[in-house]
């Protein structure tokens, strides 16, 4: 890390691999933190891919697990401040191709997208990252979260090089995340989500250097689970907790 003539920490300049960011095209709390981390940490984003919204066919969650974010900045107005192209643009489509082709980008990091198909993944030479809310391949899919809960899996985050499987590929890093007695299925929500921001550098050096190991995947991914399911999850989160704080106890003996 450099450091100015008046004594202050300055960036330290990263790798210089362009870089595209999947983003959506409205306030969102993962888009936009991401953005800032990777601004911050002096990596180089050639361009904001941003996808407007879409109207998805899953029925909303009988439960909430998510804190309510009001006040997210507006991705456009983040890289207009840092001076990054920002494109809208469908991210499945010939034109994504084409910007991330003619702007000779070798990395893509996902902030916000929906599934990404083999000829968009195909065309950036390093892979796409993907930041999942649970371990892979024992928690792959929707829901992650609830479902490693009522499977006794561990909570934790995999980064990992997308393909056209759903949370398969190659993983860079897989990470659990700490549990507390008295967690609540918030806490661990921004437990998992604040992990994602935090491997955000060590999986992009590890995608530059080519460093990563293939998913082998031996089921399908989760569904959406379904009301009586998440109600259970949220039943048992106390017993589930006392468990895995035992496991993890036993394994720094």
């Amino acid at each position: 890390m450099t450091v100015s003539k008046n004594g202050t920490k300055g960036i330290r300049k990263m790798h210089r691999a362009k870089i595209a960011v999947f983003a959506y095209n409205f306030p969102h709390k993962k888009t936009q933190d991401i953005l800032l981390r990777l601004f911050l940490e002096g990596y180089p984003i050639e361009v904001v891919l941003a996808a407007d919204p879409v109207k998805l066919n899953i029925p909303p969650a009988s439960v909430r697990t998510k804190v309510r974010h009001e006040a997210a900045v507006h991705p456009r107005k983040i890289c207009e401040r840092i001076g990054v192209h920002y494109v809208v643009v469908r991210h499945n489509s010939s034109e994504t191709f084409e910007i991330v082709r003619s702007r000779g980008v070798e990395l893509g990091i996902v902030a916000g997208a929906r599934i990404l198909k083999k000829p968009i993944i195909d065309a950036f030479p390093k892979g796409i990252i993907n930041f999942h809310p649970g371990l892979i391949p024992e928690a792959r899919g929707l829901d992650a979260m609830l479902w490693s809960i009522i499977g006794d899996v561990p909570l934790g985050v995999t980064a990992h090089l997308i393909d056209e499987r759903v949370d398969a590929g190659c993983i860079l890093l897989r990470r659990e995340i700490s549990l507390y007695p008295d967690d609540t299925v918030f806490d661990l929500s921004e437990r998992l989500f604040e992990t994602q921001l935090d491997m955000l550098v060590p999986a992009i050096e590890k995608a530059l250097a080519g460093n990563c190991k293939p998913v082998a995947v031996r089921s399908s991914a989760n569904r959406k689970m379904p009301p009586e399911l998440e109600r259970a999850a949220l039943d048992k989160l106390a017993e589930y907790l006392s468990k895995m704080s035992r496991r993890m106890e036993g394994a720094d003996t």
